[in-house]
C-alpha cells in the first residue's frame, strides 16, 4: 500500500517582466476553490539559484523562516536537483531558463 506524505510546500516559478522568479508555495482549499500562498521567495534567476547553492553550502545559516515552515536541507538539495536537471521529482518539466 502506497502512503502519501504531505510536503510543507513546493518549488514554483513565476515569470514577470521578462524575469523568472523562484518561490516556495503551499496549495490549499477554500471551499471548492484551490488557492496557493507564497511562503518564501528566492528572487529572480540566476541569483535565486546562487542563493540555493549558498544555503546548501552553509547549512548552519539555514533561513529560520524556512525552518519554521518545516523545510530542511534535504528540500534544498531536491530543489537544486530539479533546477539542474530541469525536471521535478514527479517527472514534470521544470525549466527556469526559458
Amino acid at each position: 500500500m502506497k502512503v502519501k506524505t504531505t510536503e510543507p510546500g513546493y518549488l514554483a516559478k513565476q515569470k514577470s517582466k521578462g524575469k523568472t522568479y523562484l518561490f516556495i508555495k503551499k496549495t490549499y482549499r477554500e471551499g471548492k476553490k484551490v488557492r496557493s500562498k507564497s511562503l518564501y521567495s528566492f528572487g529572480a534567476m540566476p541569483e535565486a539559484l546562487e542563493r540555493l547553492y549558498w544555503i546548501r553550502d552553509h547549512p548552519e545559516r539555514f533561513p529560520r523562516k524556512l525552518e519554521e515552515k518545516g523545510f530542511t536541507l534535504a528540500h534544498i538539495y531536491k530543489w537544486v536537483l530539479a533546477i539542474e536537471v530541469r525536471q521535478k521529482e514527479n517527472g514534470a518539466p521544470f525549466d527556469v531558463y526559458i
